[in-house]
């Protein structure tokens, strides 16, 4: 993503960053807000989240691999899935 520097804002969109939740202590958007007070954490169980550090490395691991490209990593979403809806198997 490019920016026109010739305006004075500029969007930062960290659901779209491809190492989300892996190196957000690193960031310097995270060192200049705070994202919870912000809201932009806690979705309630309708909505999609972002992948946690677990599924963000699973994720990295299939583009390493050559299953899926890095673009189409970066649009990859998990969702919570209420309990009454998991069964134990085996």
């Amino acid at each position: 993503m490019t920016h026109d520097l010739t305006h004075e804002s500029l969007t930062i969109l960290c659901d779209r960053c491809p190492v989300r939740d892996l190196h957000c202590a690193d960031c310097m958007v995270t060192a200049l807000i705070d994202i919870e007070s912000m809201g932009l954490r806690g979705a309630d169980a309708t909505e999609e989240l972002p992948l946690d550090a677990d599924e963000r490395a699973a994720v990295t691991a299939c583009v390493r691999a050559g299953l899926i490209t890095a673009e189409a990593a970066t649009t990859v979403r998990s969702r919570r899935v209420p309990l009454a809806a998991s069964r134990a198997v085996g």
